[in-house]
């Protein structure tokens, strides 16, 4: 019985460890004293990959952690231990130099033995996301920038243009006042086609 009883627990063992290999996201749980006590697939590809570092169980988490983010993982990591559930995003740069945005959650793991207590940590890199939403925060901008262009600084000297037309349709007597609404039509002219042109450019930048 006792041995049909070990069976079956290392079938469930071998079936969380496939689960976890299996997920796209990385996990690792991580004991108080910051030791990994466990990692999956995608874990040890991560740090293969941006630390170039091959994880072993009983490593320090901390080892891992830019000295930028090691403050707020340590107090997020002992609000966990605390038993809250802490969610949070961080820009993180890896100790080879590349800056990444992470969203990392931290479960408390509750533990029937006296092993401790211990945190399982699960994160994924959400950087292109955060690339495209600043995106799209500068051509709001842009846009919000080409819309009061149209909106102020044209509409004053368009006003003036067809106001000089107006007085010039009645003909003056005087030539020297139709100079200078006609000088004054020209210098207007100019403005509006350099806020145009400068419209034109924000828009390309778009």
């Amino acid at each position: 019985m006792r041995e049909h009883n070990t069976e079956k627990l290392q079938e469930t063992l071998q079936l969380l460890e496939a689960i976890q290999d299996s997920t796209t996201v990385a996990n690792l749980v991580v004991a108080a004293d910051y030791s990994i006590v466990s990692f999956n697939r995608r874990f040890r590809e991560f740090l293969l990959k941006y630390w170039s570092h091959e994880v072993s169980i009983g490593e320090s988490s901390i080892n891992f952690i830019h000295p930028d983010n090691l403050a707020d993982f340590k107090r997020e990591f002992a609000q966990a231990l605390d038993g809250k559930v802490i969610r949070a995003e961080h820009s993180f740069t890896t100790l080879n130099g590349r800056t990444m945005w992470i969203a990392v959650e931290y479960h408390p793991v509750k533990v029937m033995t006296d092993q401790g207590s211990k945190v399982a940590l699960s994160f994924r890199n959400v950087t292109r996301e955060r690339l495209y939403e600043k995106k799209i925060t500068a051509q709001n901008k842009k846009l919000k920038e080409v819309a009061f262009v149209s909106a102020h600084q044209l509409r004053g000297p368009i006003t003036s243009l067809l106001g000089l037309t107006n007085l010039l349709s009645d003909q003056p007597a005087d030539w020297n006042d139709t100079k200078l609404y006609l000088a004054k039509i020209k210098e207007l002219s100019d403005k509006i086609d350099i806020e145009i042109r400068s419209l034109v450019g924000k828009t390309e930048e778009i």
